[in-house]
């Protein structure tokens, strides 16, 4: 299952990376993030491996995140892994003059297990909610710094 999502971002590409970037960030614009464990590797960088836990309603689960690409400051790509999908992310941060920035994400899911691979497809419109609301969570924090 893939789709595509873009988000004008009131900021200089530059300043949007550094929001993106930043560890300490992610909670702000992740609410159900609990912890970030680098397991390997420079966080951030091409190679690294980190443990995400996440807890919603009650239920915490966690995801293996492996850094694929990184190119500063208009490419970050990651697999995140768990035992029933692997999530593969490309996100893009296109110039668009020198106060905007365009975030390009591209998001595939390759569901593992068969309950996934029946029910994942049907789920596709709850992936992509999920995944505008963080980007706009993530607009909001990047444009008030």
């Amino acid at each position: 299952m893939k789709f595509k999502l873009e988000l004008p971002i009131n900021k200089p590409r530059m300043e949007v990376w550094k929001a993106f970037d930043s560890v300490e960030n992610m909670k702000k614009w992740q609410p159900s993030l609990v912890s970030f464990e680098p397991v390997s590797g420079t966080p951030g960088q091409p190679g690294a491996v980190s443990k995400l836990t996440y807890e919603e309603n009650g239920r915490e689960f966690a995801l293996i995140e492996k850094i694929t690409y990184r190119d500063e400051p208009n490419r970050f790509d990651g697999v995140y892994e768990n035992n029933f999908a692997d999530n593969i992310i490309r996100n893009k941060f296109i110039e668009q003059g020198k106060d905007q920035t365009l975030w390009v994400m591209e998001t595939e899911f390759a569901f593992k297990t068969l309950l996934m691979k029946i029910m994942g497809p049907l789920m596709k419109k709850n992936f992509v909610t999920r995944t505008q609301k963080e980007m706009e969570r993530f607009k909001e924090l990047a444009e008030g710094l």
